[in-house]
């Protein structure tokens, strides 16, 4: 089987999805990805002729996101007809999803080089449009776990997590992110976008540092009694994110070193109402396929879609917070729902380049009761 490598990948600034005041108000999401995607090919030099496919993950496949966004983003970007394009939905881990999909394909032989992205305009394509679940999903349970705060608020309870923990969690979260943009590490990820009106955007719009006195005033968002705050949740975001992927013969065309070599990766379900320990069960999985221990992972990112989420991962793994999440996470960056399984995938394998790490997992959660794990791996001798 052919080895397959994260060649290299980048991301947009993340926006706030709001349709007034986000980055992207004017910016479509088709837009905002050729504009990444352009900026990925531009700093790798890849030949878009040799390029086999390009899956994409997107959550809400409607409006400027429908109608198979993958294959009209090749369009729109001028690339060669010649390259089929595939739109992903896991939710959450869509782009993820996505990458395994490429990465499969390529160990498998059946392609060589791979394009994968994950987008998501929450501001123009709101996560609540066009639903519809069907009523019986909900019977036998004590709420409806498609509400996710509410997931979060039932994690609080079984883990014994209170407010002041998960704000302690949100403050060092944002704090992780501006020690890490003081060093320069977004730059390594981070490529610039230009809006309609002709302004360069060259930074993330949600992060903030904050006090626990500042975050003790926020109200409750999904229970009058609750602990789930905007704060200590993950923003509702707009981005974009893009990677090549390939084989060994790739790799030589580019040049350079690839960040990572993309190892094996586990979808797990479980119940929806506890769908934030996604990750724990996936982890397992992973390290018991794989014959790794914990103790090998040098690093670890869990995407925060909530702050009670991660640490009640973090609790049940008994994960050391000195490895996990270092640059901050989607408390303080926000979760554009379809970009984010890349994102963190990329931030991974720059983490793992800077740290001189030899292995790294990037793991989710997912609505409606999944989990998913990537490995990660690098030659450091």
């Amino acid at each position: 089987m052919e080895t397959v490598f994260l060649i290299d990948g980048c991301r947009s600034p993340i926006g706030r999805g709001h349709p007034e005041k986000g980055l992207y108000h004017n910016l479509r999401a088709d837009e905002l990805s050729v504009q990444v995607l352009e900026a990925l090919i531009e700093r790798t030099k890849l030949d878009p002729e040799q390029i086999d496919d390009f899956y994409l993950g997107c959550v809400g496949q409607h409006l400027e996101q429908g109608k198979n966004l993958a294959r009209l983003i090749l369009l729109l970007a001028g690339l060669p007809k010649t390259i089929p394009g595939a739109t992903v939905n896991r939710l959450c881990s869509s782009s993820l999803s996505a990458l395994q999909m490429a990465a499969d394909g390529i160990r498998s032989g059946t392609n060589q080089q791979m394009l994968v992205g994950g987008v998501e305009h929450l501001g123009h394509v709101p996560m609540t449009a066009a639903l519809d679940y069907h009523p019986g999903l909900f019977k036998g349970y004590d709420f409806q776990w498609s509400n996710m705060g509410l997931t979060a608020e039932k994690l609080s309870e079984d883990y014994e997590i209170d407010r002041a923990m998960q704000d302690r969690f949100t403050i060092a979260s944002n704090q992780r992110y501006f020690d890490a943009k003081e060093t320069g590490f977004f730059a390594r990820e981070m490529v610039p976008l230009t809006l309609d009106d002709g302004q360069t955007v060259t930074e993330d719009q949600e992060p903030r540092l904050s006090t626990m006195e500042s975050l003790a005033g926020l109200r409750t968002v999904f229970k009058e009694d609750g602990t789930i705050t905007a704060a200590n949740s993950s923003g509702i975001s707009d981005g974009a994110c893009m990677a090549w992927v390939g084989n060994e013969s790739a790799v030589q065309q580019y040049g350079s070193a690839p960040l990572a070599e993309i190892g094996l990766t586990v979808n797990v379900g479980l119940d929806p109402e506890t769908m934030g320990l996604g990750p724990v069960f996936a982890i397992r999985k992973l390290l018991d396929k794989t014959g790794l221990s914990l103790e090998d992972i040098d690093l670890l990112e869990i995407n925060e879609a909530f702050a009670v989420q991660v640490l009640a991962c973090q609790q049940e793994l008994d994960i050391d917070s000195e490895k996990l999440n270092i640059h901050g996470g989607a408390v303080a960056l926000g979760h554009p729902l379809g970009m984010s399984g890349l994102r963190i995938a990329v931030t991974l394998a720059h983490s793992m380049v800077e740290r001189k790490s030899k292995y790294g997992i990037a793991a989710l959660c997912v609505g409606h009761g999944q989990g998913v794990a990537m490995l990660l791996k690098r030659d450091i001798d």
